[in-house]
């Protein structure tokens, strides 16, 4: 396996990585409208002569060793930012205005184009073909699933997988797999409670619709503390409150909403089901009416045992073994890589982006933060963890993808 000398021949793509993810860096798009990212991406997979292809409208398919045998591996990185405003003082920091790469997308993006770079000038020891899945819409609506209806996982067949994800917890040169559920699923949901308005000196006259929210707030912190396996993690998060008209007016109506995060689909039903009944006798024993919506985000992503092992023997044999490790628990964040890793043996590969002599993240610097700012000493590792996978070969785990289901 001609892994010895990756992470050296990484290091030497670094100017032109640093290049790259500044360029999408200043020029952050929004779901499914990255446009311009995707010309970058192609423009840069005609320079290193890699055949490739759009899916999805905005979304890039890059294929190499088409000639070897068996079923493909799939390196995913996806390209959208986020609608915030950047606070650092970085010199290549967003152009535009209310957009930013603050989960490291374009650094996710770069990693992959620097492993294609690696694997081109490797592409004669590749032992199964790779197919490089440039994806928008991470960050919503979704750009995993319009790319695998649009045949990512089927022309070649694909077998195996893995991706790449800004880990601010870890150093910078080192990277990190979990087996097992890795990210949670997410559900969003709204809770309307409808009392009835009535002068504030005389409460007694209606149906304070305020009160009873707060309520729910409240009782809802039991469903994770109290009605929840320790063992089964949960997260119930209310994020707005709005109702009401003025302070002496008791308020008719109340919107909450909120996030539910679970990482098995037994909890992910129960969860919703235990809102719904207790928003509903909460409301009902303070004669007000509630109407609880939940939204079904992403499914949990599952990184495969066999697949994981496999990516961390591989990112070992190019870094050093001290720097891949296994992480200790999942993140109950959410990706819609879940969609892949649902199909076909995955892993999800944490890239550390911490400044290796800064001793924590610092207040408001992590993902999703006006202020995050990552290490770009993190592009080469990640490239070459990458590269690495591909040629130490997936023929072992790799299983061909099934059928996409019907309610997804």
């Amino acid at each position: 396996m001609p892994t010895a000398n990756l992470l050296q021949e990484a290091r030497n793509l670094f100017p032109r990585l640093v290049e790259v993810r500044r360029a999408i860096h200043r020029h952050p798009e929004l779901g499914l409208d990255t446009e311009e990212t995707a010309r970058l991406v192609e423009r840069e997979l005609r320079d290193l002569g890699i055949p490739h292809r759009r899916l999805a409208g905005t979304g890039v398919a890059a294929y190499l060793g088409q000639d070897r045998p068996g079923l493909a591996l799939v390196l995913r990185g996806d390209m959208d930012g986020l609608p915030l405003q950047e606070d650092t003082a970085l010199p290549f920091k967003s152009e535009i205005a209310g957009r930013m790469h603050a989960c490291g997308h374009d650094l996710h993006t770069t990693c992959v184009l620097g492993a294609a770079a690696l694997l081109k000038a490797h592409e004669a020891d590749l032992p199964q073909p790779v197919v490089l899945m440039f994806q928008p819409a991470e960050e919503g609506p979704g750009g995993a699933l319009p790319m695998l209806k649009d045949g990512i996982l089927s022309d070649p067949a694909v077998g195996a997988a893995i991706m790449v994800h800004c880990d601010v917890e870890l150093s910078a040169g080192t990277v990190g797999f979990k087996s097992g559920p890795a990210m949670a699923s997410v559900d969003d949901f709204t809770i309307t409670v409808r009392g009835q308005g009535g002068h504030a000196a005389h409460p007694e006259r209606g149906v304070d619709a305020l009160v009873v929210a707060s309520q729910i707030v409240v009782l809802a912190q039991t469903l994770v503390s109290r009605m929840t396996n320790p063992t089964e993690p949960a997260v119930l998060t209310f994020g707005t409150i709005h109702g009401g008209h003025r302070q002496n007016i008791l308020a008719d109506r109340v919107e909450l909403t909120g996030t539910i995060r679970t990482f098995t689909a037994k909890r992910r039903d129960g969860m919703e089901q235990e809102l719904h009944r207790l928003a509903t006798h909460v409301a009902a024993a303070a004669g007000a009416h509630v109407e609880v919506v939940v939204e079904h985000g992403y499914p949990s992503v599952i990184c495969d045992n066999q697949m994981t092992a496999l990516a961390l023997q591989a990112a070992g044999s190019v870094l050093g073994a001290d720097r891949a490790v296994v992480l200790a628990d999942p993140s109950t964040g959410a990706e819609d890589f879940a969609y892949v890793a649902a199909l076909v043996p995955s892993a999800h590969c944490h890239l550390g982006v911490r400044s290796p002599d800064t001793a924590d993240v610092g207040p408001g610097r992590g993902l999703h933060s006006a202020r995050f700012v990552a290490d770009e000493g993190a592009l080469p590792i990640g490239a070459a963890v990458l590269a690495g996978v591909a040629l130490s070969g997936t023929a072992a785990v790799a299983r061909r993808a099934g059928a996409i289901p019907a309610d997804w």
